[in-house]
């Protein structure tokens, strides 16, 4: 097959969806595939420091995989342009995958394209009028659920706009593939056809994770080796409700052997700074993002990772860090509401503990407890491994968008 991912972060960008795009794109690659990815040019605030003023060229090829990178205005800090680079984000990249057709690459099969941004709805009508070639719509975050759920939107008339742009993907797509099964439950709520939805859990490729470079020192380097290491390690936005992470934190400053990391980078970055700072919470380091490696490293090196939503988040939410925490085989302390996809996928995995409760003593009386029972840690993990491998690897991912490529998209499959 010929196989186009477009996705607005990539490599060498850190986050979840970049890695997760990556791996499967290398996945593909080694099933013999050509692949093509059309994406961003590397934005400074998704690098880790030591990349940030790196040059790189518009187009690449790393293992097997042609890049095409994009340049267009970007900016994290301003809401405004933000908002917009959604809706050009489709332009830039048709312009992109026009140049790409017209070079005499061979006929692409398939297109995958990462949501958010929904507007990139839109770039699957320009591809389908152009050359009719087919897309996979892969529903990551649910626009504007999410977005109203923790009031970060207000705006009637944005939400009247996406919630128009979400029912025209939901119903005109190709082909929807969701992260979890209350995704399925959501899109099908929103007319979606089931005939064409499928659950795609999102992957990892375990080759990256159980490299035997990538070492369990991070204690070590940090001179912490007596410390019982709690760690949350992603995006720092609105949606994690990351208060709850420093009200935790302060209350278990007389612990003087249990260590917080955040690490990570994000709109609420300097708000986390400034009361870590006039709260002096000495017990709590905050770093920024960090290479892939040195990600792995640090959650092999922890005790308990944490993964915190917004109590107020009801879409069908799964953060992307979730399947590298299960991968290194980590205990997940989940602080997400009870009913959320994400504590519904803890709890089948069995492999941590959700804590449906903002009482800050609930946190603490979970995380003491967990410090109190390393056998159960070592459960929770070695539970996670495996049912990450059963359903959250690359190699199950790939095999599933084949299937689907073949059975709705070629005419001899």
């Amino acid at each position: 097959m010929h196989v186009l991912l477009f996705a607005s972060n990539f490599h060498p960008e850190i986050g979840s969806s970049a890695q997760i795009y990556c791996d499967l794109a290398k996945t593909y690659a080694k099933h013999g595939h050509e692949v093509d990815v059309i994406t961003s040019y590397p934005r400074k605030y998704t690098l880790s420091r030591e990349f940030q003023d790196q040059e790189y060229p518009l187009e690449e090829t790393i293992a097997g995989i042609h890049i095409h990178r994009v340049k267009h205005l970007s900016n994290r800090d301003n809401i405004l342009v933000r908002g917009l680079e959604h809706f050009y984000l489709p332009l830039y990249y048709f312009r992109a995958y026009k140049k790409l057709v017209k070079s005499g690459a061979n006929k692409i099969d398939a297109c995958l394209l990462h949501i958010p941004p929904l507007p990139f709805y839109y770039l699957t009508r320009m591809v389908k009028r152009y050359d009719g070639t087919p897309s996979i719509l892969n529903i990551e975050d649910f626009h504007p659920q999410e977005l109203t759920d923790v009031v970060f939107l207000k705006n009637p008339i944005v939400i009247r706009l996406l919630k128009h742009i979400e029912k025209q993907a939901y119903t005109k797509a190709d082909y929807i593939t969701v992260h979890s099964p209350g995704g399925f439950d959501y899109v099908v709520s929103r007319d979606a056809d089931p005939k064409r939805v499928e659950v795609v859990f999102n992957s990892v490729d375990l080759d990256v994770v159980d490299d035997t470079e990538i070492k369990d020192d991070f204690k070590v380097k940090e001179g912490i080796e007596s410390k019982f290491l709690v760690t949350y390690a992603g995006i720092l936005s609105p949606f994690q409700g990351l208060d709850k992470i420093l009200d935790t934190a302060k209350n278990l400053l007389d612990h003087s052997d249990i260590q917080f990391y955040i690490v990570g980078d994000g709109m609420e970055k300097h708000h986390l700074e400034q009361r870590i700072a006039d709260e002096k919470l000495s017990n709590v380091a905050l770093r920024t993002f960090i290479p892939r490696s040195e990600y792995l490293c640090l959650v092999k090196s922890s005790d308990i990772s944490l993964v915190s939503l917004d109590y107020r988040m009801k879409a069908p939410c799964l953060p992307g860090k979730i399947i590298n925490l299960m991968a290194v085989r980590q205990p997940i302390l989940a602080m997400v509401f009870g009913d959320s996809e994400t504590a519904k996928v803890v709890t089948e995995a069995k492999c941590g503990v959700v804590v449906d409760s903002p009482d800050d003593q609930v946190i603490v009386d979970a995380i003491l407890s967990l410090k109190d029972n390393a056998g159960k840690r070592k459960l929770f993990g070695e539970n996670g491994r495996v049912y990450l491998e059963e359903h959250m690897n690359t190699e199950v991912a790939v095999k599933q968008y084949e299937r689907i490529i073949r059975k709705y998209f070629l005419s001899n499959p």
